[in-house]
């Protein structure tokens, strides 16, 4: 393995500590305001961010083809190789790489099993080489190491390259974009923008935060012609209209040059200045829902106080009919949901996958022909024809990922419209019942439209040497040629009806559970806000029904309460 230089200081990420103490705070009280008005959930959902928060976790997920130099990179900006690297594939499963006093690498098993090793003992478990398909059944892989950059948290996530002859390491960094927080995306100069790489940038762009952009291997090249491989990529890259730009960063990760110590400086300032945003974004939106459900529970109980206990229950009975009215109207928006998303399917990605089927077999015929004309061997047929199929599906996903996001995007804008304005209307009948002002319940971000990366098929090659090679020796000669471009023109369609099948199946699935997401999302908001106002109405008849001086107390609390709501609130606006 090459030597780097050493690595850079990271003593500008220490801000993002900062705000990480300051949101975990507020976190904690929220969290006992909500176990000290029963709402058990609301109080789940927030230890469970003030535990991620407290982790300090930083994932800044290195993506790319594979060959691009993602290992290097990291390996620069650790200031020594500590990830393999090589002429072949060599990532086979994500390496996270954090903070440690020394260098040590831990590996898990999917049996449960903790290995501690050695870094020269990495390879032997996350690559290709060593680890040919995950045979070694291992789940987990995480380097520690002492650089600078990892001081304050951050992680570095070594992902498997896309494209590559090994299938399940495409996969396998697509699931590693679930938990990145922020991208860097290697190209590199000898073979800049593949169709491949650019499908996956856009699946990139819409999971994570922060996306920078680099041009590897800029030593290979002269000047000119780095300028103008940056162009290129630039142009490949541009981002859809409502979408920010990404900064692209020409360097060699092998060497001294001035690219990455711009690259560096900028990385270390995005991970501050975007990450800080992120979370206090995150942070504040969590903490107003929770500040809102407060204000809700103590403007219900004062307001019920307010009743006598004949009123008291008058209120409850019209509650009960109120939510079941809001049950049915939540019914409604569910059946219109699953109408609409029903249709994606035949309206969207049928007649995108008949597409398919018609210009693959049009495709696979005219090279089959072409092929047995030429009178190419049976395994060239094979090899000719299987890595065309895979073209062209790797070409056609992107196509109908395209349009299923295009429809998804106005769909779940009008249904989340459509929900707030059935929530709208549930809280503010609330409101009338009970005479009181009450903060608006929604679903906050929305619904939300699926990852345009609905579909993940895996590469399959035609088997058609066999059947080939037993035609040829039953019918030598231009009745042979005839048999084998025949059958191979048969197996060529069935693998292409496969793949529309699954690719149909898959849409159908990932749909389906994009759905199940909605509806789950629509039934916890009303589930809080009817929580809430069944808590407020318990909590007034116990204050009501335990004496004068329990009532004063209880006021006395609900006072104290709602300025602490106010306090709150300043703090996490400040």
């Amino acid at each position: 393995m090459e030597a780097v230089p050493e690595a850079v200081p990271g003593s500008s990420l220490t801000g993002w500590s900062q705000a990480r103490d300051r949101a975990l705070q507020v976190l904690d009280r929220l969290a006992e305001l909500a176990a000290s008005r029963g709402d058990s959930a609301g109080e789940a959902a927030l230890r469970a961010a003030r535990e991620r928060l407290s982790a300090g976790r930083l994932n800044l997920a290195v993506l790319g083809e594979f060959k691009r130099g993602k290992s290097t990179l990291i390996n620069r900006l650790l200031g020594e190789p500590v990830l393999p690297v090589g002429v072949v594939p060599m990532t086979s499963l994500p390496i996270l790489v954090e903070h440690g006093p020394r260098p040590e690498v831990e590996v898990e098993l999917a049996s449960g099993e903790g290995l501690r090793l050695g870094p020269g003992d990495l390879s032997d478990y996350a690559t290709e080489a060593g680890n040919p398909d995950n045979r070694r059944q291992v789940r987990r892989v995480v380097v520690r190491h002492p650089a600078p950059i990892l001081a304050e948290g951050v992680v570095l996530v070594d992902t498997p390259g896309i494209g590559s002859a090994h299938d399940h390491n495409t996969e396998v960094a697509h699931r590693a974009l679930a938990e990145a927080d922020a991208a860097v995306f290697v190209f590199s100069v000898d073979s800049p923008a593949s169709r491949a790489e650019l499908d996956f940038l856009r699946s990139v762009r819409e999971r994570v935060g922060r996306l920078i952009l680099v041009l590897n291997k800029a030593d290979l090249v002269s000047d000119p012609e780095l300028r103008e491989a940056a162009q290129f990529v630039r142009r490949m890259v541009s981002p859809p209209t409502d979408g920010p730009p990404a900064d692209l960063f020409p360097l060699s990760a092998r060497g001294g040059d001035a690219g990455f110590a711009d690259f560096r400086t900028h990385l270390e300032s995005a991970l501050t200045g975007g990450r800080a945003a992120l979370l206090l974004q995150r942070m504040r939106s969590l903490g107003e829902e929770a500040l809102s459900e407060e204000r809700r529970l103590v403007a219900l109980q004062r307001s019920a106080m307010r009743l006598s206990s004949q009123e008291a229950r008058e209120r409850e009975r019209g509650l009960e009919l109120l939510l079941g009215e809001v049950r049915r109207a939540a019914i409604e928006v569910e059946h219109l949901l699953h109408a609409d998303v029903g249709r994606l399917l035949p309206e969207v990605a049928q007649p995108a996958i008949e597409d398919f089927r018609a210009a693959a077999q049009g495709t696979l015929g005219a090279l089959v022909r072409e092929l047995a004309a030429s009178r190419s061997s049976p395994r060239q047929l094979e090899e000719e024809v299987g890595g065309q199929l895979a073209g062209l599906v790797q070409d056609w996903m992107g196509r109908i990922e395209g349009e299923l996001a295009r429809a998804l995007e106005p769909l779940a804008e009008r249904h989340t419209e459509r929900a707030n304005q059935m929530l709208a209307r549930a809280s503010a009948q609330i409101a009338a019942l009970f005479e009181v002002d009450l903060p608006p319940i929604s679903l906050g971000e929305g619904m939300g439209a699926a990852s345009s990366r609905l579909v993940l098929l895996e590469h399959q090659q035609l088997a058609l040497e066999a059947a080939a090679s037993i035609l040829r020796r039953l019918a030598p000669g231009r009745l042979g040629r005839r048999l084998v471009e025949r059958d191979a023109i048969s197996r060529m369609e069935e693998a292409v009806d496969r793949h529309c099948g699954r690719l149909r199946y898959d849409i159908s699935q990932r749909l389906d559970r994009k759905e199940s997401e909605w509806r789950q999302q629509l039934r916890e908001a009303l589930h809080r806000l009817e929580a809430t106002v069944r808590r407020a109405v318990e909590l007034a008849e116990t204050a009501r029904s335990a004496g004068a001086e329990a009532w004063s107390r209880t006021v006395a609390e609900l006072d104290q309460r709602e300025r602490e709501v106010e306090f709150l609130e300043r703090k996490l606006r400040s």
